[in-house]
């Protein structure tokens, strides 16, 4: 009866995401937060949408709840808590268009006070011809983005308690750079909350704000960076296979869904295989062909990890993401 019990608490877990997604985030209540495609392309500094590590982008980008790494600094800080001795996160992503897409992140434990991180995000546009009214050709220039991150995380309820039975708070703060032509510079900020685990300790929750202010100015023109919302869940239906689910709203888009599964394959001893598969529902109408699924795979030997996701974005092309993640 008590194995009935777990199973039916695993399968409630499951069912649980998607019906606290549908209620907080209504059509009509996503369009009274601005949260809209009335609001596309009003919001500067896009690159810190894209997502960092292979391991979050083969599962759709339903990672906020199950990050427990360096790459949290890109995705809930409160992850940061997670990490047992030090952790060091290197990714890069061959983008769009010629473009691509750098991640680098270290972070350690700080004992009973929690753990804190740096990140450093980088983003290149590939070289652009810059012409005249006529089409001479007048040089050539080179846009980036960049965004240094150092975040933190904490217990906050429950120090009698058990780790897994704890609400965790973290935070980031951002400097970002961005050139085109000119540059300018901004601060901002992320903030996260992992719930305590339910349901014998095969579910949890968090909630996550990103880029929360700052400004980013073009010439004469000034955008507010993408304001990022996600309530995030995992379900671990046993010690071999995740389910995530993130429902995220961006200030400058309607909201979309995300879900993934990861399967772990026990190899030997001291290694370990995944295989990950996700999709979202993010601009789902805006592009033809395949799109909005993902596919992945990792393999874990001792302490040292290689992630890589296929991510394709229909006539546009596809996204190649390899990271490599090691625990000292």
């Amino acid at each position: 009866m008590k194995k009935r019990g777990v199973k039916n608490s695993v399968f409630a877990a499951a069912l649980l995401p998607g019906l606290l997604l549908c209620a907080l985030f209504l059509p009509g209540r996503a369009s009274a937060a601005g949260f809209s495609s009335g609001s596309a392309g009003t919001a500067s500094g896009q690159f810190l949408k894209i997502a960092a590590g292979a391991r979050g982008a083969g599962l759709g980008e339903a990672y906020s709840a199950l990050a427990d790494d360096a790459f949290s600094l890109d995705w809930n800080p409160a992850g940061l808590i997670y990490i047992k001795k030090n952790s060091m996160a290197v990714m890069h992503a061959p983008y769009l268009a010629g473009t691509f897409a750098d991640y680098f992140a270290y972070a350690e434990t700080a004992g009973d006070m929690g753990a804190w991180g740096l990140a450093f995000k980088y983003m290149n546009y590939g070289k652009i011809n810059r012409t005249d009214s006529s089409g001479l050709v007048l040089g050539s220039f080179t846009p980036y983005d960049v965004a240094v991150s150092v975040g933190f995380a904490c217990y906050i309820t429950g120090f009698n308690k058990a780790p897994e039975e704890r609400f965790v708070l973290g935070a980031t703060g951002k400097f970002i750079k961005s050139k085109i032509l000119s540059e300018d510079n901004t601060v901002s900020a992320d903030i996260g909350l992992n719930m305590p685990f339910m349901f014998d300790n095969r579910f949890r929750m968090s909630l996550t704000a990103q880029s929360i202010m700052g400004t980013l100015r073009y010439d004469k023109e000034q955008a507010s960076l993408p304001l990022m919302l996600r309530l995030g869940t995992v379900t671990k239906f046993s010690d071999y296979f995740n389910l995530t689910g993130d429902l995220a709203a961006a200030r400058d888009n309607l909201p979309y869904l995300a879900m993934g599964g990861e399967a772990r394959l026990p190899v030997h001893e001291d290694m370990d295989a995944f295989l990950r598969a996700g999709f979202n529902t993010r601009a789902i109408s805006d592009v033809s062909g395949a799109r909005n699924v993902s596919f992945g795979g990792g393999l874990r030997y001792k302490t040292y990890q290689f992630d890589y996701a296929f991510s394709p974005f229909g006539d546009l092309g596809s996204v190649h993401r390899l990271s490599i993640l090691m625990t000292f």
